[in-house]
């Protein structure tokens, strides 16, 4: 527990409250997992935390949270804010998402008891030790997620719960319940009363976990159609099993996820309502694999200067290490056209070392650009708009295109990056007046 929470617990229980952190922080604190954040939860209202706390923020007021930040003094670990909440219990959920009002209580068990899973749903004081009424401990130990409950009372409450069991069971590679899972194909239409932008945040979370695998639940529990409606063509077309070992960026995971779909990709994107870099970013990281392999240095800085040059380094070290894996995830026409010729002559070890020369010969290629420095986008030219309009050339449609072909002529010789050089060509190619 860091310092600050312990500072916050006590000046509560001085103040003459009960406090315990609770919830993930808990869990993650017995499975040896650093927390992200640290929750406390008190019999003191808001009001009467607000006047022990000389700095606080109304977070969540109507629910009864109340943010602290603790003095400089009690800061460890760099964490200053707290979210402090009473110990409440929920009304009715009649939007599938939030309670309609709650009303405060002075026991924890009624706290604990409106958590949604018994993984979730235990608090922990320094000397008083882990209050776990829904037996949570032991199922961490069977590494199962279970509601806490009925799973049907549960995800009837907030929809949004049935994508978060799945999402804990990716993270911490923990077995959903039978009851849990069931009670998600029963009520898997609820997930449409739940805003897109909380479903693409689970959804990011399960894809950036160690098991993004898992992802497979959507689709065997039917909630895919209801994240969006082309959803359900990913699994049409195979989950990549390479998704564990990809790096946890936003644009290399979800374009890897929809690396079979990407003509969908952007529209999958767009309806997940993630931000304009995710969507641009993520469906060219997805278009890559459907592309025919580059065949010279040119071709590559092309598609470099297309879709830039980390994104590319990042889909030819996917597809290294996708040839260190199974077989049967090959992605690209090349690597499609060696396993054909495999079966036929039955080479398999001649044909991966085919494909793995490739790949490793492209990633030297890429490496030369970054060394030599070069010039792969219109801002790297060394012929500018400017120096157009000095020798005549008006604003407009043809200046760009004198650019652009300017542009292409230093991808295929980049050595001829200069100014000079580069208006001899254009005069050569008749373009400019010598």
């Amino acid at each position: 527990m860091p310092k600050g929470a312990e500072f916050i617990i006590r000046s509560l229980e001085n103040a003459g409250f009960e406090a315990y952190i609770v919830g993930g922080c808990v869990r993650d604190g017995i499975l040896g997992r650093d927390p992200e954040d640290w929750d406390i939860t008190t019999i003191a209202k808001p009001d009467e935390i607000k006047r022990i706390f000389s700095h606080t923020v109304d977070t969540g007021i109507e629910h009864g949270t109340v943010t602290v930040l603790v003095p400089p003094e009690e800061v460890e670990r760099g964490i200053r804010s707290f979210e402090v909440t009473t110990y409440r219990i929920d009304g009715e959920y009649t939007d599938h998402r939030h309670p309609n009002a709650v009303s405060f209580t002075g026991s924890l068990e009624e706290d604990l008891a409106r958590r949604d899973f018994t993984i979730n749903a235990m608090a922990y004081h320094m000397e008083r030790g882990i209050i776990d009424p829904f037996h949570g401990q032991e199922d961490l130990e069977k590494k199962i997620v279970r509601a806490v409950g009925k799973a049907k009372d549960r995800f009837a409450e907030d929809a949004l719960r049935m994508m978060r069991g799945i999402r804990f069971s990716a993270q911490l590679d923990f077995s959903l319940d039978e009851e849990a899972y069931l009670g998600i194909e029963s009520l898997k239409e609820s997930l449409e009363n739940v805003s897109k932008e909380r479903i693409a945040v689970e959804l990011w979370k399960l894809l950036a976990s160690a098991h993004p695998d898992k992802v497979e639940m959507f689709f065997s529990t039917g909630l895919a159609p209801y994240i969006t409606e082309d959803f359900p063509k990913i699994q049409e077309s195979g989950i990549p099993k390479l998704l564990p070992f990809a790096p946890v960026e936003k644009i290399v995971r979800f374009g890897l996820f929809l690396r079979n779909v990407p003509d969908l990709a952007r529209k999958i994107l767009r309806d997940l309502k993630l931000d304009r870099e995710s969507i641009e970013g993520g469906s060219h990281f997805a278009a890559l694999f459907s592309e025919e392999e580059v065949e010279s240095p040119y071709a590559l800085r092309k598609r470099i200067a297309r879709y830039g040059l980390k994104m590319v380094r990042d889909f030819y070290e996917m597809r290294l290490a996708l040839l260190h894996q199974d077989e049967a995830e090959l992605y690209s026409p090349l690597e499609s056209d060696l396993l054909e010729s495999k079966r036929r002559t039955g080479e398999i070890i001649t044909t991966k070392k085919q494909a793995e020369s490739i790949v490793k010969e492209r990633l030297l290629w890429i490496t030369k650009v970054e060394s030599e420095k070069n010039c792969v986008s219109l801002s790297e030219l060394m012929l500018s708009g400017k120096d157009l309009i000095s020798l005549g050339v008006s604003p407009g449609k043809r200046m760009g295109e004198i650019l652009q072909l300017a542009f292409d002529r230093v991808l295929q010789e980049p050595k001829e990056n200069e100014k000079e050089k580069l208006i001899s060509y254009l005069q050569e190619s008749g373009l400019l007046d010598s």
